[in-house]
């Protein structure tokens, strides 16, 4: 099947899943019902938190900064926080395809290799999921008779969709297995000089992960590692005062937005379409906010940062190709 075809079909079936969930999330919803809600919000806090997102992209743009400069790859700080955001926009459009193209920018701006910069990209994802394990395990600790009941009944009723559906697992493990001995003998078919393209990008994938070990600003990049979780804790904290319904929830519902909107975002649709908004309404059920005002402040949440992305992602798209213009004329006219 055409490559451009495949991507078009992926990227239909993503936007028709998408469009389900939030159809399922706001079908009992009415337009009304939402001006309403939206007319009793604070916009001053939704403004501070737009403008918290924007240091913490410039935090993570200066992160990166610092591990591509590790193995002599220099990149500009504007032109990584350029690319940070273009990767952003990316995603809002389709998943993962953000980190590729944040990537792609920093080897037209300045030749890194893209193998090298997805290991240091891959390299931020793990030190963030780690930071995020440890948030969720001490959000859960310090709120345990809280949320107990809740884990104790969702882990009841998973057993018992094991239980009674075994037959499942089964037959995903068949498939797995299927996969598995599938691609083994597709590689055994593969021309040396594929297989040897492959081991390369593997071989400078590894390199980028191991940037880590020789950033020549550890305090700096460790500094700015807590810095991001700081402020996106903040952003998403703050937009708590803006609703009469939600400005008394304090510090520990703060952090179990952050912990279910990261899982969210993380959910293969556009951003976290769908995913983070019920993951947050869910949780702010928790705190005794009715699910359709979750809904609402999800929704509040979710687009704020959203239209932070398009907004600034988009100026970052035409300043890096205006720049990147401007910077070949005058290289032109030097010679």
């Amino acid at each position: 099947m055409n490559q451009q075809l495949l991507k078009a079909i992926k990227f239909i079936i993503i936007l028709l899943i998408t469009g389900g969930i939030l159809w399922y999330l706001f079908k009992n919803l009415s337009i009304e019902q939402i001006k309403e809600a939206l007319a009793t919000y604070d916009y001053s806090w939704i403004l501070l938190s737009i403008s918290l997102s924007f240091f913490s992209h410039f935090l993570r743009a200066w992160r990166w900064k610092l591990l591509l400069d590790s193995s002599g790859n220099k990149i500009t700080l504007y032109n990584s926080y350029f690319a940070v955001m273009i990767g952003y926009l990316a995603n809002s459009l389709f998943p993962r395809l953000g980190e590729v193209t944040r990537c792609g920018i920093a080897n037209r701006t300045h030749g890194i290799s893209v193998p090298y910069s997805l290991g240091t990209v891959v390299t931020e994802r793990i030190i963030d999921l780690i930071l995020l394990l440890l948030i969720t395990a001490a959000t859960f600790l310090l709120q345990f008779n809280l949320l107990e009941p809740h884990w104790q009944a969702g882990l009841a009723s998973f057993e018992t969709i094991v239980a009674e559906k075994w037959w499942v697992g089964l037959v995903l493990i068949g498939l797995a297995i299927g996969l598995f001995l599938y691609l083994r003998k597709q590689k055994k078919k593969e021309q040396k000089g594929l297989l040897g393209k492959i081991n390369e990008l593997i071989t400078q994938g590894i390199e980028g992960v191991k940037s880590v070990k020789k950033v020549k600003n550890p305090v700096g990049f460790w500094a700015a590692t807590l810095g991001i979780w700081l402020l996106y804790f903040l952003m998403l904290y703050v937009i708590t005062f803006a609703s009469p319904l939600t400005k008394d929830l304090g510090v520990l519902a703060g952090l179990s937005i952050l912990v279910v909107g990261s899982f969210g975002m993380a959910a293969p649709t556009p951003s976290g379409f769908g995913a983070f908004h019920a993951f947050v309404a869910g949780v702010l059920v928790l705190y005794g906010i009715k699910e359709d005002d979750g809904k609402i402040f999800a929704l509040v949440l979710h687009t704020s940062q959203y239209i932070t992305i398009l907004v600034f992602g988009s100026i970052s798209l035409i300043l890096v190709n205006v720049m990147n213009k401007s910077q070949k004329w005058k290289e032109q006219q030097a010679k």
